[in-house]
């Protein structure tokens, strides 16, 4: 899981319009409420190199939380250095993103986002407009071009695999009919999992666009399975877990579309903490 998406609870027709599209979130009522999920998260061994806090915003484009509002105070930089900075830590998060209007919009907006960072010692960014149900897909927001940081500064985006850098195509990993892809052989690794688990890998993707590369010859390893709405899916794991190919009803079908993985590493030892079960399981049989 390499991104987790926190929701205030409040149920209003904005907020329920996301919890629909997202696939996998958390209601949060108070601060207690995200301190106490964070360690839920964290005691499961789970992995998110970005957290997603969403809700609405008030006076000075301040998050609110449920109850709890994420101003510039000493209080809430406090909350965040002693009681969440732990649980962050734990769960490995890097970057947090306050998804709420114009969280980032203006000087005290701004002065939140500064003490935050210092507090939990991870990139932190608002957005600079409003933001509504059109900037989240299955696995969470995917409107990149509207954060900035507290110096007005976008996300620096390093892709360690070169050709990524050009331009995307808008078709998202949603927008597939993925189909079994080109035929498989009994060399391959196959990795048979269960929509639970498949969503698990599906969160380390960003799915919100796609790349074509016709010629690329890296070997796939593992290639994902798993069966949903009764029809086998396919991911083909690529450049150490660095991209990941699909195959859809698509013109470009016969070479498939690449989707940048947000977390490589965080993939790759979920990938294998799932694989071992089945390779000592395979070792014992022989």
């Amino acid at each position: 899981m390499a991104q987790l998406t926190l929701i205030s609870d409040p149920a209003d027709r904005e907020l329920n319009a996301i919890r629909g599209t997202v696939d996998a979130c958390d209601p949060i009522a108070d601060v207690e409420t995200l301190i106490s999920t964070l360690r839920l998260h964290a005691l499961r061994r789970r992995h998110a190199a970005t957290l997603d806090l969403v809700g609405h915003s008030r006076d000075h484009g301040f998050l609110v939380l449920g109850n709890w509002v994420l101003d510039d105070s000493p209080q809430t930089e406090a909350t965040f250095r002693e009681l969440i900075r732990p649980w962050l830590d734990a769960l490995g998060v890097r970057e947090l993103r306050l998804l709420g209007c114009s969280t980032a919009a203006n000087e005290r907006a701004r002065s939140a986002l500064r003490k935050i960072a210092i507090a939990t010692r991870c990139e932190v960014y608002g957005t600079r407009r409003y933001v509504s149900k059109r900037d989240y897909d299955r696995g969470g927001f995917v409107s990149d071009d509207v954060l900035v940081n507290a110096n007005g500064q976008p996300p620096e985006r390093r892709d360690p695999v070169g050709f990524l850098l050009g331009a995307a195509t808008t078709v998202p990993l949603a927008a597939l009919e993925l189909g079994a892809g080109p035929r498989l052989t009994t060399d391959q690794c196959l990795l048979p999992v269960n929509e639970a688990l498949a969503r698990e890998v599906l969160g380390f993707i960003d799915g919100s666009r796609s790349w074509v590369l016709p010629g690329l010859l890296a070997e796939p390893n593992p290639i994902v399975l798993w069966s949903e709405r009764n029809t086998i899916h396919r991911l083909e794991v690529l450049l150490d877990c660095q991209v990941v190919r699909a195959y859809g009803a698509y013109p470009d079908d016969d070479h498939g579309r690449l989707f940048r993985v947000r977390d490589p590493v965080g993939l790759s030892r979920y990938l294998d903490a799932i694989l071992r079960p089945r390779t000592a399981l395979r070792a014992r049989s022989i």
